[in-house]
Order: C-alpha cells, then structure tokens, then sequence
C-alpha cells in the first residue's frame, strides 16, 4: 500500500483539486490557448492527452526556453528523473522514480532506456552528450517493456530529432558564457527534388574546465566536443517514405573529484565545500566518439501501415582516471613496484578501453486509426557485441590487467491494441515475448597479483533466458474530453555478468540473474475548455525484484562484494504537470513528483565504512570477523522524496519595434539524497534549488533571438556525488570527496539565434 505520508496525500489532494477545478472551468472567449502536442511514445503519433502513459514533453521551444543543452540537463526540469555523473562516462547512471543502474559492467543493460529515433543506444554512457536540432524530448515513467523491450524496466527518455523540410530554411546559434564557454550550431534543411528533402545539423563547443590542478596548472571538468547529423527523406509516392539518418560526434573532457574532507589535501588546498583545487599527476581525461546510421521505411498498405526501422552503432571510449587523488609517484622497491615502473610513475593510475558496437531491426505494422479496434503488431531483433579493457598500475595492491567481450542476441515478436468498450472507454492490451542470448569471453593477464610472470587466464560462459513483458490500461474520456485511465505494467532487464576485476569462471557460468518489475498506475490528463490549462496528475506503485546492483554474496567461506541480484524494491508516488497560459503574454509551468523509493527486502548489504553494531551492522555470516547489514525498509539511494520545476515565460509584443521583448524564469528544488546504496551518512547531499533567468528581444515571426541569461543565479553549491573513501586509510580520519557538475556553480552569458 502507498505510506501515509502527509505531504504525499496533501500534495495528491491538491492536485486532485485542481484537476477537478479544471474539469469545471467553462470557455472563455479568449483567442490565446496551449498548443496540442503530439507524442509518439506508443509508436505512433497521437495527442498527448490521449495516451494512457504518464509522459512529461519538452520541445523545441521549452528546450530553448530551459536551456536544455546536454542530456544531464533533462533532469532538471523533469522531477521523476534523477542522473549521476562519474569521473568518465561508464560510471555515469539514470535513475526513474529513483530506480537505476548504477554498475560498472558493460554486460549490464540500464533499468531506463535512451531511445534516440526509436533506435535504443547500447549503453548510457552514450547519452551523455550534447542535444543538437532536437524536436522533442518524452520521458515516459514507468516500466515501458510492451513497446521498447527489455532495458525499459523503470522507464524510457525518447528522443526525437529534427526531419527534414519541405521548403529551405537554415538556423544559426551562439553561445558565450563567463566562463569561458564557446559553442556555435547550424542546421540546413530543404528539397534536393519533388520528391527527396535533406537536413543537415551540426555544432561545435568548447568549455574551460572550473577545478585547478595545482600540480601543473592545468584545468579539469571542461570539455571540447563535435558533432553532425545528416538526414535524407525520400518520398517517392504518397504513400512510401524513407528516411536515411547518419548520425557522428566527438567528445573529449575531463572529470575529477575534489576533497570535501581531508586532512592533508596538498600544498594550497583546503578540504571542504568550495574547494576546487586538486593536486593530480593524470589527466582525468576521457574520450568519446560515436556513429550512428538509420533507416527507416514506412509504407501505407491502405488500412495499415508497414514500419522497418535498421540501425548499425558504433561507441568508443577511452579513459585515463587518477584512482589516488594526488600526485604521489609509485615507490622504487620491488614489493610495492613489481612491475618496476620507473620512477615518476603514478601510484594509481586507471585506462579503460570500450568498443561497442550492435544492429538492429524493428518490423511493425499498425493499424491506421478506428473508433472502436487499432493495434500494433511487431517484431525486433538486436546483436550487440562489446570490448572493454582495463590496466591499472602501478602499485602492488591495485595491479589489474583484463579484457572481455560479452555479447547480447536478442529477439523479440510485440503486439498491442485498443479496443472500445463502449463510448469514451478504451481497453488497451500489450504482450511481449523475448528472447536472449548473452555470452562473454574473458582474459586476465594477472591473474597473480604478485606474479605478474603468471601466464593469462582465459575463460568464458554463455546462457540464455526466454521472458513476457505485457500491459493492460482502462482509460475513459470525460464529457469535458478529459482523460482517466488505470494501468498494470511489466518490465524486465535481462541477464548479466559482472564484467570487472576479480570476474571468475564460476561467474561466467552463472551470470546475474534479470530484473522484473509490475507497476500500478491511475492518472488523470486533460485541458480545460478554454484550452488555457492543461493538466496530468498520476500516482503509481511499482514493484522490482531481483534488482541488479552491486552487493553482497555470502558463501560458506567467504563474504564477496559484487554485481548480484540483491533484493526487493517498491517506488510509489505521485506526479503532477500543469502548463497555464495565464494572459497572451505570459505562460505559467509547473511540474512536480513526491517518490517514495524504499528497499523492501535486503538482509545481506555490505556495510558502510565505520558503521557500528548500534547502527545496524550486526548481520552475522560465516566469517566470524564480518558482519552485513539489513536494508529493509531503508530509502533507496540517489533518489529525492520531492523534486519540483517551475517556469514563467513573459512576451511582451512591441508596436514600436521590429521585435519583441521576452523575459523568462526557472527555479527547481529537490529534497535531500544519499547517493550510497548502503546509506553511508556523510554521502549525503542536502536540500537545494537553482533559480534561473534570461531576458531578450525575439522578431515576431520567430526569425532572430537575442537573450541575456543567468543559471544558478544564486551560486548554489551543490554536488552530484559525495564518495567516502574514509576506508582506504587507517588513521580515523575522514577522506571525503566531492563531485561537481557545472551546473553547480553560478555563470551567466549570452545566446543567439538567426533563422533564414
């Protein structure tokens, strides 16, 4: 049963209330109204008050309006999706309703899933990058398995790119920031023939990094990144299309970690909450580069359409970390330094290599629209295939050297459709059948850690597992055209290894087991009748088992700490989204999520560093000297009780002028998070919120736009993640560090546009 949290059912009352008031609210003759929006996130476009999906919809206009200009920033003005960045891309993780995989093993496939023109990236490391030409962006909440498979166990972030036009138009953007931000963007569209129209984007940006590397005087935390998309529609009849998508970028940045708490962090650091200043003898340096190429065919058999959808990717990354946090050079003995690395050399220092790459095809055909049966039928198949490595040196304790590649074959046949009950009322029935294959092949080149003349280890598994994911709604449409509906939905992620150090063959030969997940869903969405308000309120409950994360495995002889199904898991909440266009010149946004995300059965969790009997490491095993924890019952990590996004937009139409003036502002606010699973108190973040404002002048007909902006308006110090590595030192005291976004620091610039 959901809590009985007063805030949550006040904030459900009210909600209610307003939904209710809305429903009243009877016409006005005002001409100004909210645009219809259209989604696609049944794989087909439809209203957005019309899909029985909890869906929050930025585009184009609101991702300029937010400065949404990178991935990360979608969970600022988005309350159910949280995100977590690491020194390099692989650590990086995305959370819905405060489920997420947060795992080091490439072999793990995310609990939300990317779909980037309905085509799903192989890893979310490739998600975090720059937003070019973007036409939309849905965040759909909720296990997503009937439609996007089995990496949608918690949810789905869609994106949809911009298609090509039908007459010539071209777009150019700057962008300049204090701090020392230079980014400029193009995109070309128009037609080749009668027939076959292109579209061309591209951007180019360069940031400085904000930390202060004493040790050389060098900057870390900026990054420098390119990118072009290439699109070619052919429209040969009115009723074939083929769209032809080639999609490249680069990006090369850096990430560091400073010290939060230390008691001796260098010559011209002071540990604490501003400091940003390190002393690193590696760069911290990481580099992306990914393609992408699509296909995709629609052909309108009269009554249905055909839809084939083909993908090849490609994503490579290469990383250098600092696993110490200092400069100190590997000591000249033989035991500390078997490898007898010369001298200079970095006590702890990290490369990881990862090639991936998969195909994919996706066959559907739809059923064009009724008033009383449409469904969908499909099948889809993807091969994805990775390499990643990882060398890491120089000190004895920390020797590593490895190299794997799993693969993943998938298969899958899906079918959903609608049917009319009666008038107004909708059932909606979805099923999935999966299939997959996983496989791995392993080398460990120091197997020894003291040996490093040992021969190689190589080994390897493979395993398969058959799985059905469904849906069921009931949705009913109010006289007011106002739309109510009820939903059970399935979810599943598939098997895994644990592709990391100390990965074993009798791990290969058992991989980790899959993810499930069945969430309970009621909403309400609509828009008054003077179309001014519109509205979505959902309250939900979902269960997961076997969740995947990094845990505790208990054996008659030992006590190991690895990616394994730990538990149980309950997220329930309610969400709210309320757009108003208050006047012709000023629109009001609101959205908001109270998500109560609890670990439900987990007796065996790794104890925190320090934790005492008194607080719950009292959990015996069969080493007498180790002792677990039990997390039953305790929040889930990284994931805010409240988070909320509000929005006013002000245009203010010149009869003077050949423009208009405009003003806007953003303020978002989260609760407190933990961003330890195992509940480590000093890896706590407090309560903050970001205000954000811009002001401008933009031509009436949208063709030119100037805006002065300021973000985080109030220099809010925040962090993304707090590490307490307080157990790798035996002195007592506390080594904490502090990882920082760009986003937690105040900077202001400008920005424009020119339409042609």
């Amino acid at each position: 049963m959901i809590s009985h949290n007063p805030f949550k059912y006040s904030l459900l009352s009210a909600a209610i209330g307003v939904s209710s008031l809305a429903i009243q609210m009877p016409a006005s003759a005002q001409e100004f109204a909210l645009e219809e929006i259209v989604v696609t996130a049944q794989k087909r476009e439809q209203n957005v008050q019309d899909v029985p999906v909890a869906i929050s919809v930025l585009n184009a206009d609101s991702l300029e309006k937010l400065d949404i200009k990178n991935f990360t920033d979608v969970a600022r003005v988005s309350p159910a999706l949280t995100m977590q960045s690491g020194d390099e891309p692989s650590d990086n993780s995305i959370r819905m309703r405060g489920v997420g995989t947060a795992v080091y093993s490439v072999s793990a496939e995310p609990s939300v899933s990317v779909v980037v023109d309905e085509v799903p990236l192989m890893v979310s490391a490739q998600a975090f990058n720059n937003l070019m030409d973007i036409e939309r962006i849905e965040v759909l909440r909720g296990p997503q398995g009937t439609l996007f498979g089995k990496n949608a166990s918690a949810g789905v972030v869609s994106i949809t790119t911009q298609a090509p036009s039908q007459e010539f138009s071209a777009k150019t953007g700057v962008r300049f920031t204090d701090d020392d931000e230079k980014k400029v963007d193009l995109s070309v569209s128009g037609p080749l023939t009668d027939t076959l129209s292109y579209r061309v984007s591209g951007f180019y940006t360069d940031r400085e990094g904000y930390i202060e590397n004493l040790e050389d005087g060098s900057d870390f935390n900026g990054e420098e990144s390119h990118g072009i998309r290439a699109k070619l529609l052919w429209e040969p009849t009115d009723k074939l299309d083929m769209t032809l998508i080639l999609d490249a970028s680069e990006r090369k940045a850096s990430s560091v970690s400073t010290w939060f708490a230390h008691p001796d962090p260098g010559v011209g650091i002071t540990a604490g909450e501003d400091n940003r200043k390190v002393r690193y003898d590696t760069p911290n340096e990481f580099e992306t580069d990914q393609t992408m190429a699509i296909f995709k065919l629609n052909y309108d058999l009269g009554g249905h359409v055909l839809t084939s959808i083909t993908s090849y990717q490609n994503f490579k990354l290469e990383a250098l970390t600092d696993g110490d946090y200092s400069p100190d050079p590997v000591p000249q003995n033989p035991f500390l330094n078997p490898g007898g690395f010369p001298e200079g050399t970095p006590t702890f220092e990290m490369n990881t290599s990862q090639d991936s790459d998969s195909f994919t095809q996706e066959l559907r055909l739809t059923s064009t629209w009724s008033d009383t049966f449409e469904y969908m039928v499909g099948a889809y198949y993807s091969d994805v295939e990775h390499y990643k490595s990882l060398d890491r040196y120089a000190i004895r304790f920390i020797l590593d050297h490895w190299e794997a590649t799993p693969t993943n074959e998938s298969m899958a046949l899906f079918g959903q459709g609608s049917l009319s009950l009666a008038e107004n009322t909708y059932l909606d029935l979805g099923i999935r059948f999966n299939r997959e294959e996983i496989s791995t092949d392993y080398t460990d080149f120091i197997p020894d850690r003291g040996d490093l003349s040992a021969a190689p280890v190589t080994f390897g598994g493979k395993d398969s597992e058959s799985a059905v994911t469904g849906k069921i709604a009931l949705r009913h449409f109010l006289q007011n055209d106002a739309m109510v509906y009820a939903s059970v939905s399935t979810g599943y992620k598939g098997l895994a290894y644990d592709i990391s150090s100390g990965f074993t063959p009798e791990a290969a030969a058992d991989p980790v087991g899959s993810e499930d997940s069945i969430n309970y869903e009621i909403g309400i969405k609509g828009k008054t009748a003077d179309r001014r308000l519109s509205y979505e309120v959902v309250a939900f409950l979902t269960d997961f088992e076997d969740y995947q994360a990094q845990g505790s495995v208990v054996t008659d002889t030992s006590v190991d700490f690895s990616l394994n199904n730990v538990g149980e898991l309950r997220t329930q909440g309610v969400e709210v989204d309320l757009s108003y266009q208050a006047t012709e010149s000023l629109r009001l946004d609101f959205s908001g999520a109270w998500v109560d995300a609890t670990i439900e059965d987990w007796v065996g969790a790794e104890c925190y560093f320090g934790q005492t009997a008194a607080e719950g490491c009292n959990v015996p095993t069969s080493d007498p000297s180790v002792f677990l924890q039990d997390l039953s019952g305790k929040d889930l990590n990284n994931s805010p009780d409240f988070k909320f996004n509000a929005g006013a937009y002000w245009e203010q139409v010149s009869s003077s002028m050949p423009f208009n003036w405009f003003a806007q502002a953003n303020y978002q606010w989260q609760d407190e998070v933990n961003f330890d699973l195992y509940g480590a108190p000093n890896d706590a973040e407090d309560a903050y919120g970001i205000a954000n404002f811009g002001v401008g002048i933009v031509e009436s007909s949208g063709r030119y736009q100037v805006t002065l902006f300021v973000n985080n308006a109030f220099d809010e110090r925040y962090s993304t993640r707090y590490q307490d590595l307080s157990d790798r030192q035996n002195d007592g005291n506390a080594y904490i560090t502090k990882q920082w976004t760009r986003e937690s620091r105040r900077y202001a610039g400008i920005k424009a546009s020119y339409a042609f």
